[in-house]
């Protein structure tokens, strides 16, 4: 579950009886095509998508799209998960669809009491109800021992329970706390360093360009309010990375103090899902792909490659005679014998590379791995054969 905006707005104006007479409220379509009018102007490039009887709206790239319908009778439905980001989004939300709605004649049902301490509550009762992942991604599956896994990194027992007891204490898993200068591009910098930077130089162009897009939001949050809290020590290490002004980045760090970088999911495990029902634990900076025909899945973090392809052969029982089908060729240095799972991996040298070339077979479920790095490297490729499950 998450907390939000999900209300109805209503025309001030009746729908009938003898107060329409002094002004009837509008139909769906006449407030559809005026409403489109002025999400165009108020939202520009945050509208998605706009007719006479749907809008979508992408304000913040860590929240889900703001959705809103119009009904056949004139009322709008707005829907909004505000708690990806924090209160501080959903003050803005309000804040940026109230001259709107204003402009409409329109009232917002539903949007009593403070976000902050409405949102805290919310905060406490999914903790109470055992939830342990707070905001984050569903593709996303880190390995990190910790209590709880919030937008804005894990959180032990003990901050838990605090929250359980004072729910205000909860403040911290929110990226966006309260409406001020800089605090929407520090939030939209916060989330990104902690769930998509891959914390090392950049592979590919998509994540050049979230990473300058972190440097730059840093960047405002600071020229917006010199006193906000920001996190110098990773925005050092994100520049190193880019490679663009080793000056610029030694100011930041010297910003930084004595403070190491913490901040980033993807400095731990995770856990990816693969075809064929199976799942590898890789390190969080490698960089996926799935080939368009979705046959074959690789991945790379720069200096190591791991491939990926699967087989069901619905007619076997036997994992035994799966392997068997595949004879050896190179020297094995690892097997497993399980009741659920039988594989073994090979190793040899190609060009200058270290190959590990592994099967894992799970009846009627073959997985087939392979990693390459620089040779003197395969501790890691090993680790990477066995963590593959089915199902």
């Amino acid at each position: 579950m998450s907390f939000g905006i999900d209300g109805r707005a209503r025309s001030r104006k009746a729908k009938g009886g003898l107060r329409a007479l002094l002004g009837k409220a509008p139909d769906g379509r006449e407030v559809g095509e005026r409403l489109v009018r002025l999400a165009r102007r108020a939202f520009k490039g945050g509208l998605v998508d706009a007719s006479a009887k749907r809008l979508t709206l992408a304000l913040h790239p860590g929240a889900p799209p703001v959705r809103i319908v119009v009904l056949p009778d004139g009322d709008l439905e707005i829907c909004a998960e505000t708690s990806h980001v924090g209160p501080g989004y959903h003050l803005d939300l309000l804040a940026r669809l109230t001259p709107i709605l204003d402009e409409l004649g329109y009232t917002l049902d539903g949007e009593a009491g403070d976000p902050q301490v409405r949102m805290t509550a919310w905060l406490a009762d999914e903790l109470r109800a055992g939830r342990t992942r707070i905001g984050m991604p569903a593709d996303r599956s880190f390995r990190i021992d910790a209590a709880v896994l919030t937008a804005m990194g894990p959180r032990d027992a003990a901050w838990r329970d605090a929250v359980l007891a004072d729910p205000s204490r909860g403040a911290d898993a929110f990226a966006w706390w309260e409406r001020g200068p800089g605090h929407e591009a520090r939030s939209r910098a916060l989330l990104a360093m902690w769930l998509e930077v891959p914390w090392r130089e950049p592979l590919v162009d998509a994540e050049r360009a979230i990473m300058e897009r972190v440097d730059e939001d840093l960047a405002l949050a600071r020229h917006a309010d010199r006193g906000l809290e920001l996190p110098y020590a990773e925005w050092a290490e994100l520049l190193e990375y880019l490679g663009t002004d080793d000056e610029r980045a030694a100011r930041i760090r010297k910003r930084a103090g004595d403070r190491q970088p913490t901040i980033g999911y993807r400095r731990h495990p995770m856990d990816i899902e693969l075809s064929g029902g199976w799942t590898i634990e890789l390190a969080g900076a490698f960089v996926t792909h799935l080939d368009a025909d979705g046959d074959r899945w690789w991945a790379t973090d720069g200096a190591r490659v791991v491939e990926f392809t699967s087989l069901t052969a619905n007619d076997e029982s036997d994992s035994a005679r799966l392997l068997a089908v595949a004879p050896e060729i190179h020297p094995v240095i690892a097997r497993i014998d399980e009741a659920a799972r039988l594989g073994r991996i090979e190793t040899y040298e190609e060009d200058g590379m270290h190959v590990v070339h592994g099967l894992m077979a799970s009846a009627p479920h073959v997985g087939i791995l392979t990693c390459k790095s620089e040779v003197g490297n395969r501790d890691w490729a090993v680790a990477a054969w066995r963590s593959l499950r089915q199902g």
